[in-house]
């Protein structure tokens, strides 16, 4: 299924949906720059493709351990190269909360400290239940450098989000649903199936909706409610014009099950 591979993840497609995964087993994923390089080419690869999905997951039955502290180690006697290292991880989960299609996380094993601001960068994520998922950042003296500090907040309610990022603490991953940090946890041996019963619902959206939607979330966030409710309707009228919303209402009015390109 694989189709290529950068940097130290790998890429693969099936249809609408597009793949990939950080394959680091033997240090559980960790983030380094050949781990960017490659998060960074799958977002140009699903977009190339035109998915309606990036999946992004880890090899060996962890999700990602957060960054390489053994590179981070390296780094922290150039501060040029490690405040390179961090703007590029950070513009790359920028890159994965903005983009026009769905990014889910698929999240088994740890989802730590940079694997948390990874899971949080995704629109949706699914996790195990005994997955361990948390910032973590605390437990070695570290914070957070790649906006898990703003994502969590904005995430959890302050109680929660300070807890997770004061003490470095880690949930499972039926915590982090109920919480609100995940948007679901299912048990290891349903995790392959409820994620590809949820990618296979996403893959029917409209691309044109998605991106519309995904704008006005953003919106939501970072404008005062009056100019987000405009920028609301403003994106509804342009969105209104398009050959999906055409399609969407003549499959309703037809009472048939619409398709989108």
């Amino acid at each position: 299924m694989i189709d290529s591979r950068v940097g130290e993840v790998c890429l693969a497609a099936d249809a609408n949906i597009a793949y990939a995964v950080i394959d680091r087993p033997a240090v559980k994923n960790a983030i380094n720059d050949n781990v960017i390089d490659g998060l960074s080419a799958a977002i140009d690869y699903a977009e190339e493709r035109r998915a309606k999905v990036l999946v992004v997951q880890g090899s060996g039955h962890s999700f990602c351990a957060g960054a390489d502290l053994f590179a981070l180690k390296e780094m922290s006697t150039d501060p040029t190269r490690a405040e390179k290292f961090m703007a590029r991880l950070g513009a790359v989960l920028d890159r994965i909360e903005t983009a026009p299609f769905v990014s889910v996380a698929v999240v088994e094993g740890f989802a730590l400290a940079g694997g948390c601001e990874l899971l949080l960068a995704c629109d949706i994520a699914l996790a195990a239940t005994t997955a361990r998922i948390g910032d973590r950042h605390q437990e070695y003296g570290l914070v957070p450098a790649a906006g898990g500090s703003l994502r969590l907040s904005r995430r959890l309610p302050a109680a929660r989000s300070n807890y997770l990022l004061l003490t470095g603490e880690m949930v499972t991953g039926a915590e982090a649903a109920a919480w609100g940090l995940v948007t679901a946890a299912v048990e290891p041996h349903q995790l392959s199936e409820s994620a590809a019963r949820l990618l296979t619902r996403l893959a029917t959206r409209s691309p044109a909706a998605t991106a519309a939607v995904k704008q006005m979330i953003r919106n939501a966030r970072s404008l005062q409610e009056p100019v987000a409710l405009e920028r609301e309707r403003s994106l509804f009228m342009r969105h209104l014009q398009s050959a999906d919303c055409a399609s969407g209402i003549a499959a309703f009015c037809e009472r048939r099950t619409p398709e989108f390109t």
